[in-house]
């Protein structure tokens, strides 16, 4: 149905209307996408769109852009003037044959006023189908808990990170997915050789290519271990929703020194710059989904400041999302040369802003040693890339020691000099490595020696006065230990949402953590890995406290997701399936010409997350696993709680 909501007319996505003008011309079934509040596409049973073609025209075409946006805007109390947002002129009836028309700004009459009556069988506009169908859950448990599971580390606007050209496809777009999941040849070229960072990470070597068919048939991309695609587009993750998904931390994200060494970008290499770019586009995200859900307030993913508000939306059925920063280098507080490149002041003014920005969550550290803290080491062709960003960052590599604890490290193997020479034909700023001696690492496990620095100490004392929560992965396994330290003597909560990515948590970590009243998370893995690893924290849970284990997908952070299973031809997941709770039925997931199954596909977006869910219920430890799940939510609410409540 139609309504007015300030002045506008609104309409959800779906909405079918007849628009009938209020002079004698025929009226025409039409349905409206949203593409902002208030402005819409029009498309017609022909799939055509209504576009303005100059000063009077109005043709019907396929061309994407302002010239086919509209913004009804109420004219009386039935009727409504329709505006093109690209010339400010009005839709009018002409005089002869009732053609539609443009006007000026001025002129008002019959001819430029119209009626919105909905209306059924009007083809859709193009768009991905969440395949979920039902009623989700909401409301609480009979002790007042909520129930739902948490993703506490997912980088939803992850497109804009290492200088905006490396991850192809938003997370949504105004014009719809052919514009936020099309023209993936613009940034990777026509074959994916251009995507040299993801060939790299992805293969050893920057040499590589990839079928760079998204939108419409997703021929190429996405697919579990793409690592440069986006793979959370909004339908994707309203899947999770209505799965049960009640909480995500979306992490923004930059690393300066990823982003130097990138030879094409679309923004500056500036983190602080970069990060204030995704906060806008989250909360742009949050006003997109509220016009397709019919206006302000009405949709399900709600931008959360606080841990009441955050119950009071997850109670309401509703997506609760914080907003939280993984940098490496944090508020601009680099180092070089073992000098720290900003002053207790800046923090001050940093975390001031952030807060105002709406960020409630953020890493101390990240791949690189910065002015606060040592960063955890990561091995592999990983660890050797970071390691260029390590001495390009700081004009050092990594100072690297034995682990304060059993079990930890990583094996480091740096690139050699004409590997580097050889590769600063791809990426141009590791020429500037060159002249900087590489260590000789010693054979097996090593750590970072650097710890948590006195401006380290100072930024969780003052996060910890503005009750910010604080993230304790990546940094160097000496650094988290002091800042368990300094949480234990404030009894202040700690998070880690990605745990054991960016550093191993021994078990005498995660007893602290949990006694403290913090938060862990399961990482990606096949279903059966995965119930072990939700199920794995509870020996160290804390009685008398809420415990539940939340997801840290890390989705579009440079990770591989899930595979299929490898007897998954044997013993497949079974469409269609029903949610954990709640009565929603899902079938496979289509987008465009692509329809998409666990079984053959693993998780390819975030959306068949959910598949991957309903797999490990079916699986051994799954029964036991899934009601942890389900508490993640109240849980991650518990220890936010604490921080928020704290001093």
């Amino acid at each position: 149905m139609s309504s007015a909501v300030s002045g506008r007319f609104v309409a959800a996505a779906g909405d079918g209307y007849r628009a009938k003008p209020r002079s004698k011309a025929r009226a025409a079934a039409l349905y409206l996408k949203p593409t902002r509040m208030g402005a819409y596409l029009v498309y017609d049973q022909d799939r055509k769109l209504m576009t303005a073609a100059g000063r009077r025209d109005v043709v019907r075409g396929k061309r994407l852009g302002k010239p086919a946006q509209w913004a009804p805007k109420r004219a009386s109390k039935r009727t409504f003037k329709i505006v093109s947002t690209a010339n400010r002129r009005k839709l009018a009836v002409s005089r002869r044959g009732g053609a539609l028309t443009l006007v000026g700004p001025g002129k008002s009459s019959r001819r430029t006023r119209f009626r919105f009556k909905p209306d059924h069988g009007c083809r859709r506009y193009p768009e991905a189908k969440a395949g979920a169908t039902g009623t989700p859950f909401k409301g609480t448990r009979p002790d007042g808990t909520v129930m739902g599971f948490a993703d506490a580390h997912v980088h939803i606007t992850t497109e804009l990170r290492a200088g905006g050209r490396v991850i192809h496809g938003r997370s949504f777009a105004r014009f719809g997915i052919s514009r936020a999941l099309g023209g993936d040849a613009r940034d990777h070229g026509p074959d994916g050789s251009l995507d040299i960072t993801g060939n790299l990470l992805r293969n050893g070597t920057p040499f590589g290519t990839h079928d760079t068919h998204g939108w419409s048939t997703f021929a190429g991309w996405p697919v579990h271990d793409t690592i440069t695609h986006q793979q959370t587009y909004y339908v994707w993750l309203k899947r999770m929703w209505k799965a049960g998904e009640r909480l995500v931390v979306a992490q923004t994200i930059e690393d300066e020194p990823l982003c130097r060494l990138e030879p094409r970008r679309s923004h500056s290499c500036d983190e602080t710059q970069t990060i204030k770019l995704e906060i806008k586009r989250l909360k742009k995200l949050q006003d997109y989904i509220d016009a397709q859900s019919g206006g302000p307030g009405r949709g399900w993913f709600r931008i959360v400041r606080n841990p009441g508000q955050a119950r009071r939306v997850i109670e309401r059925g509703k997506l609760a999302v914080l907003i939280g920063i993984e940098s490496s280098n944090l508020l601009g507080c680099s180092e070089f040369m073992d000098e720290p490149q900003c002053t207790r002041a800046d923090i001050d003014r940093g975390l001031q802003e952030y807060r105002r920005l709406g960020v409630r969550s953020m890493f101390v550290s990240h791949w690189v040693d910065n002015a606060f803290a040592g960063a955890a080491l990561e091995g592999g062709s990983r660890g050797s890339f970071i390691g260029i960003m390590q001495a390009l960052q700081t004009g050092e590599y990594f100072e690297t020691g034995p682990c304060p604890e059993p079990g930890q490290g990583e094996e480091v193997d740096p690139l050699g000099l004409g590997i580097l020479e050889f590769l600063s034909d791809f990426f141009p700023g590791a020429g500037e490595v060159l002249g900087i001696p590489i260590p000789d690492y010693p054979a097996g496990k090593q750590c970072n020696v650097k710890g948590l620095t006195d401006l380290g100490r100072y930024l969780i004392r003052r996060m910890m006065a503005s009750h910010m929560l604080i993230e304790v992965d990546h940094m160097s396994e000496r650094a988290r230990l002091t800042v368990l330290n300094m949480a234990e003597k404030h009894d202040y909560p700690l998070v880690s949402s990605h745990t054991d990515t960016g550093g191993a948590w021994t078990p005498s970590d995660l007893r602290r953590l949990y006694a403290l009243g913090g938060f862990a998370t399961a990482t990606p893995a096949e279903s059966p890995e995965l119930a072990e690893k939700i199920l794995r924290p509870r020996p160290y849970r804390s009685p008398g406290r809420v415990f539940g284990v939340g997801l840290g997908t890390d989705t579009g952070g440079f990770s591989e997701l899930p595979g299929p299973r490898e007897d998954a031809g044997q013993d497949p997941l079974k469409y269609p399936f029903r949610s954990y709770e709640g009565d929603v039925k899902f079938t496979r997931e289509r987008s465009g010409q692509r329809t998409f199954d666990l079984n053959t596909d693993g998780v390819a977006h975030y959306g068949l997350f959910a598949d991957l869910l309903a797999d490990m219920q079916h699986q051994k430890r799954g029964r036991k696993a899934m009601p942890v799940l389900f508490r993640s939510a109240e849980a991650y609410l518990d220890t936010w709680r604490r921080a928020y409540r704290h001093g």
